[in-house]
Formats: structure tokens, C-alpha cells, sequence
């Protein structure tokens, strides 16, 4: 669908949008700017974009993959974007605004018109200056156009807030910061310091009462005295394999090597095909191909034919690259899948 820019928006491609679909406002996404409307298209007609709730939703080298697949696949841009992201996370998303209490000036209700200064009042009396925008519309008739005076003045900022069943999940975590052991400490506290040396200095609260096989009140205790903190850390949902003995690259057949000799000295994109029967070695190939990748500070992307093969696969590459090694397919839940989303975007994985 094809919409006008008003003057006081900026728009780039990726932004999420608020549009006028029939009688309603819905949420969009720029996937193109255009500097003529289409042929054949009556001008009249276009309405015009209501507001810009996100300019930076997409991280600038994702959206440019998201068109290059696009473009390789000849399949429309939306249909890739819905493919790309996790489930929900566009859909789900909840509209909110902010209160910028940095850009607003005293007594700031005198230069503003009836509905920007309920909108105002609002938020202020909020103590986080925050409420989603379908409260405020709720709340205030007409506030759009309240909201859209007050962010032209930067006074108030618009954003876009994941879906519930997507937010990053928090747990308590407990870090040992003192050596030895208090004078008068108690057997479970004893236990729990051991625990803690044992796993390098770091546990989870829940599992360490576990380890320990005492409750949580020593650990309080031993934080009192000083010989750790406890604090609120995130826990990423991955999907979990068996932590397998790591396994260096293996010796290499005269086969095996012309296979990797040719595919390394190939520059820039290309096609191959490896071909070898069932236990020829094609894997430790694939492995030695993408460690020399991953020396060069690039990153590789596995593709399994089936999840039902994905196991296996798993722990063998896991063995070589250990945790850097993530997997992600539709079988995982929405959390897992979400949380591998966010670490890919990183580079790390």
C-alpha cells in the first residue's frame, strides 16, 4: 500500500509506521520510499502516514539481508520479514510513549493546545512518564493529535515494546567476591562457598540451593558478611545440548584435503558442491572450512535438511566450536527462539 509523507515526518525504509487502513490505525512497515506514486494510482486517495512509532527497528546490515533474500528468492519483502523475525514479535509489539523529561521546560502546559496539555498531564502524573499509546487514546479523545504536537517538540518520544511472551527473562544469580571462609561459618554455608569455587565463582540462586542441598537463608547470610552478591541477571532461553568433550580437527584424507584446498581459495560468493558417499568425511570438511571462516572473524550459517537431523549435527559441531554453536528452528519455543534471535544479532554465535 502506497502512503503519503506529511512534512513534519521522517521516514526511512525499515521504520514501523502508524497507518489509516479503512476506519482503523494499524501498525505498518516503510519497505520502500518512492519519489512518484505508482502509474495508474488516483493521488487523492493516498493517505497519508499518522505517525513513525520505531525509525531504527532493524539493525542497518539486517534489513539489507532481508532485501538481498528477497531479491535471491524473488518473494515479496513482507513475506521475508515475517519470516525473519521471531514469532510474534512484530505483531505483539505494543505501542508506548515516553515522557522526554530532559527536553520538556518548566510550566511547558502554557505553549501547548487542550488535547497535547491532557496528554501532558497524563504522563506526568505517572511515575515512570510512560503508558501505551492505546491507554492514552483510551483516555483522551482525540489524543493523536496531542501526541503528534508534543513529539514535533520532542517532548515526548514514541517506541515500540516487545510482546510479553518475548521479553528478556531475568533470574537471580549469585557471585562469590571474597576468598576463604567467615570464622564462624555454618556447614551449609561451608557447602555453599564450595559449591560456588567449584563452578568457577558463579550459579544460579536456584541451582546452587540444589548443589548445596541446603535453602536460600545461607546465602543470604554469607552475602551479609560480604563473600558474595546476589543480582538480577538475564537468563538467555537457548536451546540447550549435552556439553560434550571438546574434539580437535581430525587428520585429513588426501580427498578430504583437494575438497578443502578448493574450497578455500575461493573469493567472494560462490556455489559448491561437495560429493562424497555416506562416512566420506564430508562434515570434518565442513568443520575445517568454517574454522578457518571464524579465524578470519566471519561467521558461518549451517543449514539441516530436517530438524530430525539437528541433534546429531549439533553435538558434533559443538564439540569443535563449543558454545558459540546456536541452533534455531521451529520446534524451539517462542522464548528460545526469540533469545537465539537477539545473540545472532550480535555477531558472537
Amino acid at each position: 500500500y502506497t502512503y503519503l509523507i506529511p512534512s513534519d515526518l521522517t521516514v526511512q525504509v525499515g521504520a514501523i509506521l502508524v497507518v489509516p487502513f479503512g476506519l482503523q490505525l494499524v501498525g505498518g512497515v516503510a519497505i520502500r520510499l518512492l519519489l512518484a506514486p505508482p502509474p495508474g494510482l488516483d493521488t487523492s486517495r493516498i493517505k497519508e502516514v499518522e505517525e513513525v512509532v520505531s525509525a531504527s527497528f532493524f539493525p542497518g546490515g539486517y534489513w539489507d539481508l532481508l532485501n538481498r533474500v528477497a531479491d535471491y528468492y524473488c518473494t515479496e519483502l513482507i513475506t521475508v520479514i515475517h519470516t525473519a523475525l521471531p514469532p510474534g514479535l512484530l505483531g505483539r509489539s505494543q505501542r508506548r510513549l515516553k515522557l522526554n523529561r530532559d527536553n520538556l521546560p518548566e510550566g511547558a502546559e502554557v505553549f501547548c493546545s487542550r488535547i497535547a496539555q491532557q496528554v501532558l498531564t497524563l504522563l506526568k502524573a505517572q511515575k515512570e512518564g510512560d503508558y501505551s499509546y492505546q491507554y492514552l487514546q483510551r483516555e483522551i479523545r482525540g489524543a493523536q493529535r496531542g501526541i503528534r504536537e508534543l513529539m514535533k517538540r520532542g517532548w515526548i518520544e514514541s517506541y515500540l515494546e516487545a510482546p510479553k511472551i518475548t521479553q528478556a527473562q531475568f533470574k537471580k544469580a549469585v557471585i562469590l567476591v571474597r576468598d576463604g571462609i567467615p570464622p564462624d561459618a555454618s556447614q551449609p554455608q561451608r557447602d555453599i562457598l564450595e559449591v560456588l569455587r567449584r563452578k568457577g565463582g558463579e550459579v544460579w540462586l536456584s541451582e546452587l540451593s540444589k548443589l548445596a542441598n541446603t535453602s536460600e537463608s545461607p546465602v543470604h547470610t554469607l552475602e551479609k558478611k560480604g563473600y558474595l552478591v546476589i543480582e538480577l541477571r538475564e537468563k538467555l532461553r537457548l536451546s540447550s545440548h549435552a556439553e560434550n568433550e571438546r574434539e580437535s580437527a581430525k587428520t585429513l584424507t588426501t580427498a578430504q584435503q583437494t575438497a578443502l584446498g578448493a574450497i578455500n581459495s575461493l573469493q567472494g560468493y560462490e556455489l559448491v558442491l561437495l560429493h562424497g558417499v555416506t562416512g566420506s568425511g564430508k562434515t570434518e570438511v565442513y568443520l575445517q572450512a568454517i574454522a578457518r571462516i571464524l579465524a578470519l572473524g566471519k561467521s558461518a550459517l549451517v543449514l539441516v535438511p530436517e530438524i530430525g537431523l539437528t541433534p546429531q549435527l549439533t553435538e558434533r559441531f559443538s564439540a569443535r566450536f563449543g558454545t558459540k554453536v546456536l541452533v534455531y528452528h521451529s520446534a524451539l519455543s517462542d522464548g528460545e527462539r526469540y533469545d537465539t534471535w537477539r545473540q545472532t544479532l550480535t555477531g558472537e554465535s
